[in-house]
């Protein structure tokens, strides 16, 4: 290469980005940082402010894309450009649409990787000249990766999900993991991570309404795990349903301090649920396999997508709460027109560590839904996942 290029790596994948720093010793580049995607890469982005970021293009791929495009706010001198094993055009054209200068297709070989660098950098130096862009451009140092779990009614398994989620995120990275009940009196994390909390979201809404000075922090209840729990309110008066916005606005806040911020989502779709999918990074929707489920499920991704609410960001979960059906998958994704992300299969053994108030993964982290628990936080924090197919719908572990 021409010059000694500033490399700021962002692949949560520790195999493909120990490949691509193998290319990379072969050039004439430092890789002056690594980060996993969200907060990570946002900070070393602006506290580097490298030439080039390489920004690994995996699934789950809205995450990915996110990244992508908050490193070029952080670091608006560096040139942009995505890796991915995927060779669809509908991964290369959200790629260059998110602001990617060059797309590589990995593997690859050190002759085209060196002439994607000195193309893509050549092209966005020439372009940030003539833009001539001022100087001492602020940082928007955002990007948490925020995932909420809701779904069209209750009963199905959502409060599960979170906080066995949260809690398989926080032993599987390093990552800073926090834990919302937005359903504000009625929810059931505190109960079901055995904790009891001074302060709850209802506490620090109200503060906060009030006008007051309120460090978010101090009301977060610390979880033996290392999960950090804001939970419901389950004593005092009631007072009217939190606003929107308010929650939209605390979640925007925890985001910026938190690398995976969990929420779980009162039992039916309303302006509270409809502001946390609007802040999600990804939102996973659950349903149960029977029928009332499965309708109610058609009808949210229908009003969803109605509305333009991204495909990539929308996840279908399913969860066999009982083994009193025999719906498979392929058939309720027929029957709601929508690909099936994960499944989870029935477990006696959940109901018990609800009673305990324990979570499941780390009670009895080798029952069948806490290994695959465990495999979606791998998955979503960028590990590789082993698949085990089945023909039942209650093999070991699916993921579609």
């Amino acid at each position: 290469m021409g010059r000694n290029f500033q490399v700021l790596l962002v692949d949560p994948d520790v195999d493909h980005r120990s490949q691509l720093k193998q290319l990379l010793g072969a050039l004439s580049v430092a890789v002056v940082g690594e980060a996993a995607y969200g907060v990570e890469a946002s900070r070393l982005a602006a506290e580097l402010q490298p030439e080039v970021v390489i920004v690994h293009m995996e699934e789950p791929l809205a995450l990915a894309l996110r990244t992508l495009e908050v490193v070029q706010r952080c670091a608006p001198r560096a040139t942009p450009i995505a890796v991915s094993r995927r060779t669809d055009a509908h991964t290369v054209q959200r790629a260059m649409l998110a602001g990617a200068r060059g797309f590589v297709v990995t593997p690859t070989s050190v002759d085209l990787l060196d002439r994607t660098l000195q193309t893509a950098r050549a092209r966005h130096v020439d372009v940030m000249r003539r833009a001539a862009s001022p100087a001492g451009v602020e940082h928007d140092l955002v990007a948490g990766t925020v995932i909420t779990v809701f779904g069209p009614k209750g009963g199905v398994g959502k409060t599960t999900l979170s906080t066995n989620l949260a809690v398989a995120l926080a032993q599987r990275t390093r990552a800073r993991v926090a834990l919302v009940d937005a359903d504000a009196y009625f929810g059931d994390v505190a109960i079901t991570m055995g904790i009891e909390a001074e302060r709850t979201l209802p506490d620090l809404l109200e503060a906060i309404e009030a006008g007051q000075e309120v460090d978010v922090a101090s009301y977060l209840t610390r979880h033996p795990s290392g999960v950090y729990v804001l939970p419901a309110r389950h004593s005092r008066a009631m007072s009217a349903a939190p606003d929107p916005e308010a929650i939209a606005s605390l979640l925007r806040r925890l985001a910026a301090s938190f690398d995976f911020l969990i929420v779980d989502t009162p039992g039916t779709f309303g302006p509270q649920v409809a502001a946390a999918l609007d802040e999600s990074t990804t939102a996973l929707l659950v349903t149960s396999a029977d029928m009332a489920s499965v309708k109610d499920a058609r009808m949210s991704l229908e009003a969803l997508r109605g509305e333009g609410f991204d495909r990539d960001r929308l996840k279908l979960v399913v969860n066999h709460a009982t083994n009193a059906n025999s719906v498979t998958d392929d058939d309720l994704a027929r029957t709601v027109d929508y690909e099936v992300f994960w499944t989870f299969p029935h477990d006696r053994e959940v109901p018990q560590s609800t009673q305990r108030g324990e979570p499941l993964v780390l009670w009895q982290p080798r029952a069948r839904m806490a290994v695959q628990v465990d495999a979606l936080a791998a998955h979503i924090g960028g590990a590789p996942v082993e698949v085990e197919r089945s023909g039942s719908v209650f093999g070991l572990f699916r993921r579609r």
